[in-house]
């Protein structure tokens, strides 16, 4: 069930909606897979520089089994110097709910227009 909301501004009654955003758990795992090999960084080195005790976690998000936590998943990111958005991959990317969302100078601002 896809659920809209409407976002009023404070100025005025100016009036955004816009549709939650929906992820594909297996593609997403494949980007971060692919974008981990991209950057030549191992599994162990992601599962040492996480702080995890084994490799485990790491499997589990590529292989499309669940996501990182949000804290990981900034982590992650920073760790292979994308966005976050980068790393996760939209059901229907030809209408990015998520668009909204900018990476700039080392930060994510909203954008809403």
């Amino acid at each position: 069930m896809q659920v809209l909301f409407e976002l009023q501004m404070q100025r005025g009654e100016e009036r955004v909606s816009m549709e939650r955003p929906h992820f594909d758990l297996a593609a997403s795992g494949r980007k971060m897979r692919d974008i981990r090999r991209a950057r030549n960084i191992s599994v162990k080195q992601v599962m040492e520089y996480m702080g995890f005790e084994s490799t485990q976690a790491v499997y589990k998000w590529e292989s499309g089994k669940c996501y990182p936590q949000a804290d990981n998943l900034l982590a992650l990111a920073m760790l292979y110097r994308v966005s976050p958005m980068e790393l996760l991959v939209e059901e229907d990317s030809l209408s990015s709910s998520c668009s909204f969302f900018r990476w700039r100078n080392g930060g994510i601002s909203s954008a809403i227009a």
